[in-house]
């Protein structure tokens, strides 16, 4: 008994400092998002609801869920859901189904992306991220690390994303099919995955998403809006049409910051002016109200996310924990990275949101589960047994 309250006791204390910083991290991050969100949701709230607090009410809720199952997530063995990833995959799959059933589905500005639960919806393509990182790092280390043949990633791995992206293009959503398509491929590259393999997945890949890109109005809108906004600015000619009018607004907002902020909750864009304020362009209200000062400060905490994401990976114990590790670090980054760029204008509007900071009870606990499972990688690595799947 005594030896292993020490064990214990050791796991506890002798935990790596990226275990810390990420576990900070996240916290700041999350608390960044419900500052920002009771600033930012006040107008909209008021406007819809009769009630300026109804979106911060719902999110600290949806924190105090999510923070509940990021210390769950945290404890539990990362190998553990290597057992259950088909399982998981299966429920995720049926879950982006139900959307399509009335009653299950709810439609909202010409999106099916919801699922109602009476109380609450969820998002199903959020958590499918999750279900298809863990069955494809599965099946690389199965059945691929050791035998490298292409059949051994498309059975099953690659024809359940194949079904997914097939299911969240017929909501319609391409943001969130591009996202999961550059996490499997980072995970495919940091698996080791063949060159020839790789390339040949990935043109497949590029070759579909391309397709559908110019096979839907909306999109085909926001591509060419985003062209003709390029090319307007480098003739000096400024914002082009009303499909910028988003990106102006945003634009607008992070000016006005300047370096310091106009002041927390005292954002003019909010009111009305910039669209999704407190969801997809989040970010911009940061620059607004917090100034350059404060959009710098929430760069450098993903950044830091990133630096010691992958310092977890580098010190996993087995290739399972690396890929594991390198695709919990994106699901993470890669909406951060194209969120920013689409609010400061560099790339087209996607819908996705910034993970931890905006508005919606799905992403928050989709980023809050993520952080977590990357903590117990990283409490695996510091545990002293030298088999790591038989750490508690």
């Amino acid at each position: 008994m005594e030896k292993r309250i020490n064990v214990r006791r050791y796991n506890f204390l002798k935990v790596d400092i990226e275990y810390y910083f990420l576990f900070i991290l996240t916290l700041i991050l999350s608390i960044i998002g419900l500052i920002m969100i009771s600033s930012s949701s006040t107008s909209i709230g008021e406007r819809y609801f009769n009630d300026p607090y109804w979106f911060i009410r719902r999110q600290i809720i949806w924190w105090v869920i999510s923070f509940i199952f990021f210390i769950i997530t945290s404890r539990i063995n990362y190998h553990h859901y290597r057992k259950l990833s088909n399982y998981i995959m299966l429920i995720s799959i049926a879950l982006l189904a139900l959307v399509f059933i009335p009653g299950f589905g709810i439609v909202i500005n010409g999106y099916r992306r919801w699922l109602n639960f009476w109380f609450f919806s969820i998002q199903p393509s959020e958590f499918v991220k999750i279900a298809l990182l863990i069955m494809f790092c599965d099946n690389l280390d199965r059945r691929y690390k050791d035998n490298k043949l292409i059949k051994n990633i498309i059975f099953p791995s690659f024809l359940a994303l194949c079904v997914v992206a097939v299911l969240i293009f017929l909501e319609p959503d391409l943001g969130t099919v591009v996202v999961i398509g550059l996490i499997i491929f980072i995970v495919l590259y940091a698996g080791g995955v063949s060159f020839k393999h790789f390339f040949g997945l990935g043109f497949i890949g590029l070759t579909v998403t391309l397709a559908y890109l110019f096979s839907e109005d909306y999109q085909r809108q926001r591509l060419f809006a985003f062209i003709s906004r390029i090319i307007g600015l480098l003739n000096g000619k400024g914002e082009i049409g009303e499909v910028n009018f988003q990106i102006s607004q945003s634009l607008i907002a992070l000016g006005s910051g300047n370096l310091t902020g106009l002041g927390l909750g005292n954002s003019i864009q909010k009111y009305s002016y910039l669209p999704e304020a407190h969801t997809d362009f989040i970010f911009a209200i940061i620059g607004e109200e917090l100034g350059l000062v404060g959009t710098i400060l929430v760069v450098i905490l993903f950044v830091l996310f990133m630096v010691f994401g992958i310092r977890v990976c580098m010190k996993a114990k087995d290739y399972f924990g690396r890929v594991m590790a390198v695709g919990l670090t994106s699901i993470i980054i890669i909406p951060a990275l194209i969120n920013i760029s689409v609010v400061i204008g560099l790339l087209p509007i996607t819908g996705l949101t910034l993970p931890f900071i905006s508005s919606g009870g799905s992403s928050l606990l989709v980023s809050m589960i993520t952080a977590g499972m990357l903590l117990n990688i990283s409490r695996q690595n510091s545990l002293p047994q030298k088999n790591p799947e038989l750490s508690e």
